[in-house]
């Protein structure tokens, strides 16, 4: 198995070309990794994705696309791409480190978007897992920096959480087992120790192939994972994030301006309308137990079995966020090591809703 290094970043744009007349709107998506956070597992889904959005909008000189992804921090490949001039300290990075960090990146891709010569930059955000936490934290954080006056460059107008890990992690399957081991703050300093002592003299291609053999892991997958073994903080950084899901990612901790509001609740002062929110939640999930996800759904959503939206308990509550389960193709939450392909099918169709609405808005 041939060893290439993977990337730390995934942006997919068309070129310019010299005397083409620039699109009136550009939309950025945005997608933030689950943890372990590289963007290389999902090259195949992003790139699908773009592909079909691209090929949507052939014909429509009005809208361009562009879809971009980077590795959380701390799971970079080698030390020298790692910013921590810029984050002001080394890895490992918790949780919201990662946040802070994902925001201040989207904030500098807008910019040089611009200066590319974008002229209208709308962002929608795509988060699997524990990306979709993030996501809605960077909303609420841009939200909040637009209502001071700080700022309003970067405008969100959707976002997708897909297998979302948005509250009580700790009481899902995994969850369970995982907690206890990750109560011990220095369980993973330890256990980076004990896995790089087992593979410091074996070769990225034949912990490639010892992968692919015993867990049946397609061969880009399999390299990911090996290179993500060997990377100088890659299990160290997994596991210290790790911990923090386990502790910080337990109740629902946002409001309507983000969740949304009916017509008859007081309209937001943020001087952009809320954005389009969309959930993607799995039949079974060993990270988001049953309960907390039928609870999340009846408090916050609307329920979609793929087929139209439920609403017999949510009557006139257009304005919640439709919250899908699938039902039929029995995607798992790591989606992105065999079901990219499908998966990147359905969020097309979620990004072309989210579109269409903000198109129809302003």
């Amino acid at each position: 198995m041939s060893s290439v290094t993977p990337a730390s970043q995934i942006h997919l744009r068309t070129p310019p070309e010299p005397g083409k007349k620039t699109t009136s709107r550009t939309y950025l998506i945005y997608f933030v990794t689950g943890n372990p956070g590289l963007v290389e597992y999902y090259r195949t889904f992003l790139t699908h994705l773009y592909g079909l959005l691209s090929h949507n909008t052939a014909s429509d000189r009005d809208v361009e696309f562009q879809v971009y992804g980077r590795s959380l921090s701390g799971f970079e490949m080698n030390n020298a791409e790692i910013k921590t001039m810029k984050w002001r300290k080394q890895p490992p990075y918790g949780l919201q480190d990662q946040i802070r960090h994902s925001e201040d990146e989207l904030a500098d891709l807008v910019e040089e978007v611009k200066e590319q010569g974008a002229k209208d930059v709308r962002v929608i955000l795509v988060g699997h897992s524990v990306g979709a936490y993030i996501s809605l934290e960077i909303i609420r954080r841009l939200r909040a920096h637009g209502m001071a006056g700080e700022d309003f460059e970067t405008r969100v107008v959707g976002a997708i959480g897909l297998f979302p890990t948005v509250v009580d992690i700790a009481r899902s399957e995994s969850g369970m087992k995982a907690s206890p081991f990750l109560k011990n703050s220095n369980f993973a300093t330890f256990a980076a120790l004990f896995v790089n002592f087992l593979t410091f003299l074996l070769p990225i291609s034949l912990i490639a192939n010892l992968i692919a053999k015993f867990m049946d892991f397609p061969s880009d997958a399999a390299q990911t994972t090996a290179a993500f073994v060997k990377s100088p903080h890659g299990i160290h950084q997994a596991l210290h994030m790790a911990r923090d899901e386990m502790f910080q990612i337990d109740t629902d901790i946002w409001d309507e301006e983000i969740w949304g509001a009916a017509a008859s609740e007081p309209a937001t002062k943020h001087p952009h309308p809320r954005p389009i929110l969309r959930f993607l939640f799995a039949r079974e999930d060993h990270w988001v137990a049953d309960a907390t996800r039928d609870a999340l759904i009846h408090s916050r959503g609307r329920f979609s079995r793929g087929d139209g939206v439920d609403e017999i308990e949510g009557q006139g509550e257009n304005w919640k966020p439709i919250m899908e389960i699938d039902e039929r193709e029995g995607w798992p939450h790591g989606f992105c090591i065999r079901h990219g392909v499908p998966v990147a099918e359905r969020v097309a169709g979620y990004v072309k809703t989210i579109v269409a609405q903000d198109m129809a808005r302003k």
